[in-house]
């Protein structure tokens, strides 16, 4: 438990036991973010809190952490479930809680952000957030993760068979890593943080992530090619400890939920402004750009959903039918 939580509630019961009822009390939460200050989901987060403060009154303020700073994302979620971190923004690994919530990051599963805003606004939505409370967790929104592209040393990607032996750098998924596999890439994960230097010194030829990343983290300086393949769209969870959440007056418990979706939709103005803007920009750093055969991929990917599917059970199924039905006609 925080030292700020052990505060908190100390004021918290001290006003019990004074007036004889429970009254709301100021708040100040933490919330780790494996991005830097430029990322989507730390200038979201950075809004979230903007409107939460007003909403309240200034009666509850999130403290942001950077960089990871308070641990991977990994253990950003199980110090939510065990109380000792309040919120956090995580992203392929919210997997390692949910394994079904991998039917999400299922390649062109997503084929628009209308479609993710249909999907995620509905149905599918409330089966994902109903799956995380039972893990202890809420999402407060769903942040624009953004579509992940391609960029590699070798030659540009416009089919699968581009990859053959490419050695690409994935998250931590083993379903990303069996995704880029099964194009033919030699893939293995590595920690976001060693990635610049290993592109750099070679031992990965390639990466895959939102292009904002390869402008926030210079990417470009160390690669040669960047292929817009759309391949998978992340969802940033942002999440908080549903105890954590339960100590909130109603009201401000309203607020919060209120300030989420202001931070889902400057999220997704922030990503749809970023994919043009920044193509661009890597553009004039001298990079490469291809479109690729997007039809030829999603063709590929076929096998990858029906063996995944079938590993995971029929709730991953039910997730990813209830993700289809709501793709726009």
């Amino acid at each position: 438990m925080t030292k700020v939580w052990i505060s908190a509630l100390s004021a918290l019961t001290a006003s019990t036991i004074l007036s004889g009822a429970v009254a709301a009390q100021d708040v100040r939460f933490r919330a780790n973010m494996p991005g830097n200050e430029e990322s989507i989901a730390y200038r979201s987060v950075e809004r979230f809190n903007e409107v939460l403060g007003e909403k309240t009154d200034g009666a509850v303020v999130i403290n942001l952490f950077a960089n990871s700073a308070l641990g991977d994302q990994e253990s950003s979620l199980e110090a939510m479930q065990t109380g000792l971190l309040d919120m956090a923004t995580v992203e392929t690994p919210i997997t390692s809680v949910v394994p079904a919530l991998g039917a999400t990051a299922l390649p062109y599963i997503f084929s628009s952000r209308e479609h993710v805003s249909k999907a995620l606004g509905g149905e599918a939505g409330q089966k994902i957030e109903a799956m995380l409370l039972e893990k202890g967790l809420r999402p407060v929104a769903f942040l624009e993760g953004g579509f992940r592209q391609i960029t590699n040393n070798v030659h540009p990607i416009t089919v699968p068979a581009d990859l053959q032996g490419v050695k690409m750098r994935t998250p931590g998924s083993a379903l990303r890593i069996k995704i880029f596999n099964h194009y033919g890439a030699n893939a293995s994960p590595l920690p976001f943080n060693e990635l610049y230097s290993a592109l750099q010194t070679g031992v990965f030829d390639g990466q895959e992530n939102p292009v904002i990343w390869a402008q926030s983290q210079r990417f470009y300086e160390v690669q040669d090619y960047l292929s817009l393949t759309n391949h998978l769209y992340t969802i940033t969870y942002l999440l908080i400890s549903e105890d954590k959440f339960q100590s909130l007056s109603e009201e401000q418990q309203k607020a919060m939920i209120e300030a989420g979706d202001v931070a889902e939709a400057y999220s997704v103005e922030l990503g749809t402004k970023a994919d043009a803007e920044i193509v661009s920009f890597l553009k004039e750093q001298g990079m490469q750009v291809n479109e690729a055969d997007v039809a030829a991929f999603t063709e590929a990917s076929g096998p990858i959903w029906t063996e995944w599917a079938q590993e995971q059970g029929p709730e991953a199924q039910t997730l990813i039918d209830l993700i289809v039905e709501a793709r726009p006609e």
